[in-house]
């Protein structure tokens, strides 16, 4: 680990004791990546958080946040997003050096999966040396009410080192084996790409999880696996061949995606936020990333852009790493939350806009 992390950690701020309202810009901490979830009546927002200072007084830079170890904050809001209430740590990363998530915790999901129980999902960071800190596993965990997490499995439920041959043969790209987390990235491409998970109960009962990875060096694909209990942990019963996109060319990386249904049309949409990054050392100014939407009839897919001729989601310039917040299917509508992305004005930069709706005519 850097000596950039050791001598300089980043403060851990208490909830913030005021409402935010109309959305969220927080005083203490640069904010990104959601996911979400609703029961009995209160939404909950969870995203990746860092203190905005070391705790010796140093401004964090937006742009430096990777040098430092995440954790994974939680909101609430009793009246469908308009006000929030932080809620503090959820998650942050394991005191094992030894973890899967010992360098650091990136992005996932918390879905009910019993009446007691919901299942977290999230992205474990391990370092394993200086030019290879970013090798990413998934894993799981429970929460009984989705403010704190009860258990965490200690195994990861995939890990690209441990189970490279398996993910190999199921159809995905991973870099080769000695490379796998290399800060340079995989083959000429942006770093290695298996990371955050999101769950979805099936019409059958059962676990579908989807993430991001890849299909090539530079084109991004969403994994896709069907989980079951066995010994009493969450375990892979089949991992399906990579989910490619209409429009994955252009796609480097398909992030932080979401999957929904909707009944009264037989639809499932795939929500997923794009970067057409080409390699790790390219300038931010020619990066673009994007919020696009695509539907399906089949949870498989074949997966199209979710309007005629484009995937991309209009009115969401500078948003990634957005959740759907609530469904509206009667009135054709999706009403999203957004982080910002740094290209916002300063003000706005790594925060949440105010509650964005998406046309789905």
């Amino acid at each position: 680990m850097s000596s950039l992390i050791e001598n300089h950690a980043p403060v851990l701020p208490a909830p913030y004791t005021e409402l935010f309202t109309g959305g969220i810009i927080h005083p203490d901490l640069w904010l990104w990546d959601s996911w979400c979830f609703e029961q009995a009546g209160i939404a909950h927002l969870y995203c990746l958080a860092l203190s905005r200072k070391t705790a010796n007084g140093t401004p964090i830079r937006p742009q430096d946040r990777n040098n430092y170890p995440f954790h994974v904050r939680h909101f609430i809001s009793k009246d469908q997003g308009q006000n929030w209430k932080d809620c503090g740590l959820f998650q942050s990363v394991s005191p094992d050096e030894q973890s899967y998530y010992s360098r650091n915790v990136w992005s996932g999901s918390v879905e009910p999966v019993a009446n007691d129980q919901n299942l977290v999902g999230f992205t474990g960071i391990r370092l394993l040396d200086k030019n290879h800190e970013f090798l990413q596993s998934i894993g799981v965990g429970l929460s009984k009410d989705g403010f704190q997490i009860e258990w965490i499995q200690p195994n990861a439920l995939s890990c690209p080192r441990r189970d490279y041959d398996a993910i190999i043969g199921a159809g995905y790209y991973l870099g080769p084996k000695e490379d796998l987390g290399a800060n340079n990235g995989e083959d000429g491409g942006p770093i290695l790409a298996w990371r955050d998970p999101f769950t979805i109960i099936d019409d059958m009962g059962e676990i579908q999880m989807f993430w991001s990875g890849k299909a090539s060096p530079r084109e991004g694909a969403i994994v896709h696996a069907t989980l079951e209990i066995r010994n009493e942990e969450y375990r892979i019963k089949k991992l399906h061949a990579p989910m490619r996109l209409p429009d994955g060319a252009d796609i480097t990386q398909a992030e932080v995606p979401k999957v929904i249904y909707d009944k009264k049309r037989g639809l499932y949409y795939l929500l997923i936020s794009a970067c057409n990054r080409l390699r790790e050392d390219q300038p931010e100014s020619e990066i673009s990333k994007t919020s696009r939407l695509y539907k399906s009839e089949s949870l498989r897919g074949p997966w199209q852009p979710y309007r005629h001729n484009s995937s991309l989601m209009p009115g969401l310039e500078n948003c990634f790493g957005a959740s759907i917040l609530r469904c509206d299917f009667d009135n054709d509508a999706l009403h999203l939350i957004c982080p910002v992305t740094e290209k916002a004005a300063p003000k706005w930069q790594l925060t949440f806009a105010p509650i964005k709706t998406v046309s789905l005519k």
